[in-house]
């Protein structure tokens, strides 16, 4: 499977993609071949999508190779879902994007202009394209993949990466808990209380307003209506940054800013390096939520790392079992001079 090589004509090509066949990008052209070592092109239209929309085939190759770094065994002999995953334990992976919503703005080419003034607005509206993937991905599974013999009696996961708006990777994990969890976290009451705020409140919510009017639930884990969702693997950082985060590529002039969880208080911690001196792994910003009613639930070892997050509900409360400096959110400064 050859990502690179096309003979698609340049106005249909993604921007991402397009840029990234600029000669200064090989290494991380290197990092997006690795991550697809093992995956198979089962309907021949990957790599076509790859280059012409990029964001969700990029996902799928980044959870290749997350799958694959836990040492799963893939079977790619079925055309759906997307990851059958065949051992240690078997599972089935289907993969979505949280899409811009009609007629909104792309998560890439934006600027400064385009940072949110309303963060608790933001959050809301990221939940209801958040809340419309896994809505799609349910119907499907309940209609199609739930008859299929390899899917039946596995756990059936959802994973889904955040590409609705400029600026997605700032909601962090605002609007999954909201879609998930139905906790609303007011950011900007509490940044209405200033420094010296020591929690965000939350508000519990069963559903969202949509431009049009419609109603979205919200939610899924918090009853037993969504059981056949064993888990939802869920990141805002698989993204370009992640990509040239990890090219090895120190000779580069990025800036890598990036928060971390603090010790005590609202206020993350902060690290800034140089690419040179800046380290990041695979699994560094990716969280994985165990639903409580799951019919076929998953151990936490099955999806887990020392590097990712793991939400897990019980009889008194959530509990979190993350790193101390788990990525919260990334953001790249670069100085690049005009090249072919």
């Amino acid at each position: 499977m050859n990502l690179f090589e096309t003979s698609i004509p340049q106005e249909r090509l993604h921007k991402l993609f397009q840029m990234i066949l600029r000669p200064r990008y090989l290494p991380e052209r290197m990092v997006l071949e690795e991550w697809a070592e093992g995956f198979v092109d089962r309907d021949g239209k990957f790599v076509n999508e790859f280059q012409t929309t990029f964001e969700s085939s990029m996902w799928e190759l980044y959870l290749n190779a997350y799958l694959r770094n836990l040492g799963a065994t893939l079977n790619f002999s079925h055309h759906a879902p997307d990851f059958v995953v065949d051992g240690p334990t078997k599972f089935c992976v289907e993969a979505t994007i949280a899409a811009p919503a009609q007629g909104g703005e792309p998560a890439i080419g934006y600027d400064a202009r385009s940072i949110p003034e309303d963060f608790s607005a933001f959050n809301a509206k990221a939940a209801i394209r958040i809340a419309n993937s896994i809505s799609s991905k349910l119907k499907k599974y309940r209609t199609s993949y739930s008859k299929m013999p390899h899917v039946q009696d596995r756990p059936f996961v959802i994973a889904i990466a955040a590409f609705d708006r400029p600026f997605a990777h700032f909601a962090v994990n605002r609007s999954i808990m909201a879609a998930l969890y139905g906790v609303h976290y007011d950011e900007q009451a509490a940044i209405a209380m200033g420094p010296g705020a020591t929690e965000i409140p939350q508000i519990p919510v069963a559903g969202a307003i949509k431009s049009n009017g419609a109603d979205v639930p919200l939610g899924f884990f918090l009853d037993n209506s969504n059981s056949e969702i064993s888990a939802v693997i869920y990141s805002c950082l698989a993204t370009w940054g992640k990509i040239r985060a990890l090219a090895d590529n120190p000779e580069a002039q990025t800036v890598y800013r990036t928060f971390h969880p603090p010790n005590e208080g609202l206020i993350p911690v902060m690290r800034t390096a140089m690419k040179s001196e800046y380290r990041e792994h695979l699994l560094d910003g990716l969280q994985v939520f165990h639903n409580p009613f799951a019919t076929r639930p998953l151990d936490v070892a099955t999806l887990g790392h020392e590097r990712l997050a793991q939400f897990v509900m019980k009889d008194d409360g959530l509990h979190i079992l993350a790193p101390d400096d788990f990525l919260l959110l990334r953001m790249l400064h670069t100085v690049t001079s005009r090249d072919t």
